[in-house]
C-alpha cells in the first residue's frame, strides 16, 4: 500500500495548491487527485479504505514516483503530523509561509467567493472569526497566520526533512530547484502553476446555496468522491468572475495592529526561512 513520500503541509492561502500543481508535473512526482487529503487529521487506520475509494488508480500498483500529497492546515496540528510520520517515518515536508495579514486578507476572499462570510474584511479580521466555516479545524483568521508555534512543532518532528519556502518564491517558482533537491528528484525545468486565486463570485446567493447542508449531501449521492474536489471548484470557476476582487486596503491602524499581534511568528518566519522579511513587518 504506497504512502505519501512528500506532503505539503501549509500554511493555508499561500500558494500551496498551485505548487502541488506545479510538481505534479515533474515526470518522477504522483500526485493525489484529491487536493486536500484530509483523511490525514483522522485515523490512519482508514487509509487503506480512503486510497481505495478516492485513489483506485495506485491500489495494488506495483511501483509509483515520489508520492505526493497536500493538506494546508497540517502543519497547525500535533496529531497530524504525527500521522503522516507514523504512515512514512521517511516522510518529507514542505510548509509555505506567508506575510501573516496578506495570507488573512486572501482567506477573507477565499470565504466570500464561496458563500462562507458576507462581513467586510475589516469586520471579519476584527471578529477573528470565519462566520461559515463550522466545519474547518482552523475557524478564525489569525490562526494559520500564527507560525512560531506550527514552526517549531514541525521541526520537532521532522528536523532536516523539512523545508520552509516564502509564498513569493513559490510564485516566482525561484525555489523550486530547491525543492526537488530536498524531495531527492532529478532536476526538471516544470511550468509554475498558478492556481485556487479567489475570484469574485457572480452570485452571492448561489455560493452560500451550494454550501448548504441539504446540497453537501446531494452532492455527495451524486458525484463519486474522488470527483467531488474537482466538481467544486468547476462550480467555483463557472460562478465567479474573471478578475480577482478588488481589495481596498485595510485600515492603517487596524493593519498595524495586527502586523504588531504577529511580530513574534514574523521573526519565527525570518529564522525558518533563513532570510529577513522586512516587507512583513509593516
Amino acid at each position: 500500500m504506497p504512502f505519501p513520500d512528500a506532503v505539503i503541509i501549509g500554511a493555508q492561502k499561500a500558494a500551496t495548491t498551485g505548487l502541488y500543481d506545479t510538481l505534479a508535473g515533474h515526470p518522477d512526482v504522483v500526485a493525489l487527485q484529491v487536493q486536500e487529503a484530509v483523511i490525514l487529521h483522522g485515523d490512519i487506520g482508514e487509509w487503506g479504505g480512503w486510497l481505495r475509494r478516492y485513489e483506485p488508480r495506485l491500489t495494488g500498483a506495483p511501483e509509483h514516483g515520489t508520492l505526493l500529497a497536500k493538506l494546508a492546515t497540517a502543519m497547525y496540528f500535533d496529531d497530524t503530523l504525527a500521522n503522516i510520520l507514523a504512515m512514512n517515518g521517511r516522510a518529507r515536508v514542505i510548509a509555505i509561509l506567508r506575510h501573516p495579514v496578506d495570507r488573512m486578507l486572501s482567506l477573507h476572499r477565499y470565504a466570500v467567493q464561496r458563500g462562507l462570510e458576507r462581513r467586510t474584511p475589516e469586520d471579519a479580521l476584527r471578529a477573528d472569526d470565519i462566520e461559515g466555516a463550522y466545519d474547518w479545524r482552523l475557524s478564525s483568521y489569525g490562526e494559520g497566520s500564527r507560525y512560531a508555534a506550527a514552526i517549531d512543532r514541525v521541526r520537532r518532528l521532522f528536523a532536516e526533512n523539512a523545508l520552509f519556502v516564502d509564498y513569493a518564491d513559490v510564485h516566482s517558482g525561484a525555489c523550486l530547484p530547491a525543492i526537488q533537491r530536498f524531495l531527492q528528484l532529478p532536476s526538471r525545468d516544470i511550468p509554475t502553476v498558478r492556481a485556487n486565486e479567489s475570484r469574485t463570485p457572480r452570485s452571492l446567493a448561489l455560493a452560500r446555496a451550494a454550501r448548504l447542508p441539504a446540497a453537501r449531501t446531494l452532492a455527495r449521492s451524486a458525484v463519486p468522491a474522488r470527483w467531488r474536489d474537482g466538481v467544486r471548484d468547476r462550480f467555483d470557476t463557472w460562478n465567479s468572475t474573471s478578475s480577482a476582487p478588488v481589495q481596498l486596503p485595510l485600515p492603517a491602524a487596524l493593519r498595524a495592529e495586527l502586523v504588531e499581534r504577529h511580530l513574534g511568528d514574523v521573526l519565527a518566519a525570518e529564522e525558518a526561512l533563513g532570510k529577513a522579511l522586512p516587507s512583513w513587518r509593516c
